[in-house]
């Protein structure tokens, strides 16, 4: 399967920067997984659809969680937050 496109809007962008360091560095770890094989599980990666949100998928990194949608071979994330704050 071909790699996914991954985009970001710009407030997912302005979130994204807000996170420390760390949690930047394991999102793009995660992320990077998920672009290289987004429909396969795989350790390191734990990714779920949303309920009542068609196509809308949360990327789980610690207590963080990143959301975005999935359309065709792209991958939009709109939000990146602590779990608490993000739904």
């Amino acid at each position: 399967m071909a790699d996914i496109e991954i985009r970001l809007t710009k407030s997912a962008e302005r979130e994204f920067e807000r996170l420390g360091r760390e949690t930047q560095r394991r999102f793009a770890e995660a992320i990077e997984l998920l672009r290289e094989n987004a429909p396969k599980p795989r350790p390191g990666l734990d990714v779920r659809t949303l309920k009542g949100l068609k196509g809308m998928w949360r990327l789980r990194v610690g207590d963080y969680r990143g959301i975005y949608q999935r359309e065709g071979s792209t991958a939009t994330f709109t939000r990146f937050s602590h779990r608490s704050k993000v739904y």
